[in-house]
């Protein structure tokens, strides 16, 4: 767990340094060939909000899971989303 913790430290700090200029580069990220990936390129800005909206993805996953797995209905802060 505190080495997922630091890379969370290192990575706040990288894109904390960010100007707009560096959100605008283009990079390209390639691939092995045997990857069966293409590889792609992109504004930094893009590669950051497409890492945000998959980080959001698992997080609703966990949340699914979480919600399914438990043996009674409990809401952690007292109300819902839905009736």
């Amino acid at each position: 767990m505190e080495l997922l913790r630091e890379v969370r430290r290192e990575s706040r700090a990288v894109v904390n340094g960010l100007t707009e200029k560096d959100l605008e580069r283009v990079v390209t990220v390639h691939y092995p060939e045997n990857s069966e990936m293409e590889s792609y390129s992109w504004s930094i800005q893009k590669i950051l909000i497409g890492t945000a909206e998959h980080y959001a993805c698992h997080t609703g996953q966990i949340v699914y899971l979480a919600k399914w797995m438990q043996e009674e209905d409990v809401y952690l802060l007292n109300w819902k989303h839905y009736d």
